[in-house]
């Protein structure tokens, strides 16, 4: 068996990418609204159990049917932002009933500090900047009009849990936050190295991998091979069947592509309708081998309208002492003879 095909493991499927800019701040209304209910429903029971404080426990339990009912609205109409401004309401709503209830002591105070992240990361910077500048503005005026009949700031039990609870919804709320920034920033780079219609590497990616396989086989000398590969008559495809069945022509050659590699070879659209593939430690006889199963696998499993599709493949095996340009160009004309010998065909150079 052909050493190639063996090693053929770990197989990526392409996808066609679509960029969702709301999708974390869906996750982070979705976090919210579980760390919203559990929290209400604990510190609810902790408000009757130790305190005996039925009174501040309603507005717990009323802030965690909110939670509900916010969920339940989102998930039955999917709209994003009003459900994020209910959430907020709903905070702010809770937050003020529980300072007044407490009549600002027990480190009460200290819970509006929550309302910041959450206005600032569902609403965005101008909408979370008004709402937390509103609400801070309102409270200053309340504790102003009120000072005179604030309670001491003695530390108590309900103050040490206060304290505590709002840190941990500190921690909950900025620990998921930097989850979903990683997640965006691996979701940006991966956009700008990928092919958006087949999922594969784009160029930019497969020059940056090209150039660093080219400095390694200078320190190994190991053997190395370029594939060009040109789908035949791709442009009679848009111009008879339309350009939704080319792209449908495209994302199959792609997968078929991706599937018949190993885990150690780079494959990625070249542009247009040719696609590029790097081999390391593959000779030109097992090259030669895999570009003709490849060629027969397309014309098998490819098709579009009733018509079969074909690929030519240029074929170039590479040296150490080759510039780039000229381990391109070595492919490029190899794929021309192959078009030049009636397509559908394996040409090396």
């Amino acid at each position: 068996m052909n050493n190639h095909i063996a090693q053929n493991m770990n197989v990526q499927t392409p996808f066609q990418l679509v960029h969702d800019p709301a999708r974390h701040q869906r996750s982070l209304l979705k976090s919210l609204l579980i760390i919203i209910f559990i929290f209400s429903a604990v510190i609810g029971t902790i408000n009757v159990v130790t305190f005996d404080s039925w009174q501040i426990a309603s507005f717990n339990y009323t802030s965690m049917i909110s939670a509900i009912l916010i969920g339940w609205l989102y998930r039955r109409t999917g709209h994003l932002l009003v459900a994020s401004w209910l959430l907020c309401a709903a905070v702010i709503f809770n937050l003020f009933s529980f300072i007044l209830l407490a009549k600002g002591g027990a480190y009460s105070l200290i819970w509006i500090t929550v309302l910041p992240p959450i206005a600032f990361f569902l609403l965005g910077k101008r909408a979370g900047s008004w709402l937390t500048g509103a609400t801070f503005v309102s409270l200053l005026t309340f504790l102003f009009w009120q000072m005179p009949n604030l309670p001491s700031t003695a530390f108590s039990t309900g103050a040490f849990l206060n304290i505590t609870e709002v840190l941990l919804g500190h921690w909950l709320i900025f620990r998921h936050y930097e989850g979903s920034r990683e997640a965006a920033f691996a979701e940006m780079e991966r956009l700008s190295i990928t092919d958006k219609l087949t999922g594969l590497h784009n160029r930019a990616k497969l020059d940056s991998i090209l150039e660093m396989q080219m400095a390694y086989l200078q320190r190994l000398d190991q053997p190395f091979v370029v594939m060009l590969i040109d789908i035949d008559y791709f442009k009679r495809v848009n111009d008879n069947f339309g350009h939704l069945h080319g792209d449908q022509v495209l994302q199959k050659v792609a997968s078929v592509l991706s599937n018949s590699v190993r885990k150690t070879d780079e494959v990625g659209r070249w542009g247009g309708e040719e696609f590029l593939l790097l081999c390391p430690q593959t000779d030109l006889a097992s090259a030669i081998q895999l570009a003709n199963s490849l060629r027969e696998q397309i014309e098998r499993e490819v098709s579009t309208a009733n018509l079969t599709i074909t690929v030519s493949i240029g074929v170039a095996e590479i040296n150490k002492y080759m510039p780039v340009t000229e381990a391109l160009g070595r492919a490029d004309d190899a794929l021309y003879k192959a078009k030049e010998n009636g397509r559908n065909c394996v040409m090396h150079a």
